[in-house]
């Protein structure tokens, strides 16, 4: 399983309510879609990462595996998409950032409101000996997602977590990032 993760913002003179039923309506034309690997998205109000540098949104498409990407990319901009998308896209802030995670533990879920710990690890440390201890140290019902590509400044790892979950404990030399997630309805 993949997941498409897009980061961007509204611009000021756009209010958030207003900005926010775009997003939903290009999500939910999305889901419409019927794009070939397909399995779902969601939206999500975020504070700020050190890669958006300030409050913002983070889009969630995920999919059966990295093929299903070219025939989502083409049906995102035509076809009954064109105006959501296109609208949603003048909307927008800046440019945003994107990224391609793989879930690597635990099981996805679609999650409503959360709390997501973005972690870093040092160069030359086996992330799969130190996964297991982070998740434990979590709590139950976490997911971790790996960055499978580098497309954008985003963390190596996402452990989702349930919202308000205040505990995240990597080894030394990590970094972890926790952000509470709002998720758009």
């Amino acid at each position: 399983m993949r997941a498409y993760v897009y980061w961007h913002a509204a611009p000021e003179s756009i209010a958030a309510a207003d900005y926010e039923k775009m997003l939903l309506r290009f999500g939910h034309a999305l889901a419409d879609a019927n794009s070939p690997g397909f399995l779902g998205n969601a939206s999500y109000a975020v504070g700020a990462t050190p890669w958006l540098g300030e409050p913002g949104y983070e889009d969630w498409v995920w999919l059966e595996g990295s093929w299903a990407l070219d025939p989502l990319n083409e049906r995102a901009v035509s076809g009954p998409m064109e105006q959501p998308h296109n609208a949603i896209a003048q909307a927008t802030k800046h440019g945003g950032h994107g990224a391609l995670y793989y879930l690597v533990a635990g099981e996805h879920k679609t999650p409503g409101d959360s709390t997501v710990f973005w972690l870093s690890r040092p160069r030359g440390i086996d992330w799969r000996e130190a996964m297991p201890g982070i998740l434990r140290s979590t709590g139950p019902e976490v997911s971790a997602w790996r960055r499978q590509m580098v497309l954008g400044p985003s963390t190596e790892f996402a452990l989702i977590a349930p919202p308000g979950t205040s505990r995240c404990t990597v080894p030394k030399g990590w970094t972890s990032i926790a952000v509470e997630r709002r998720r758009l309805r």
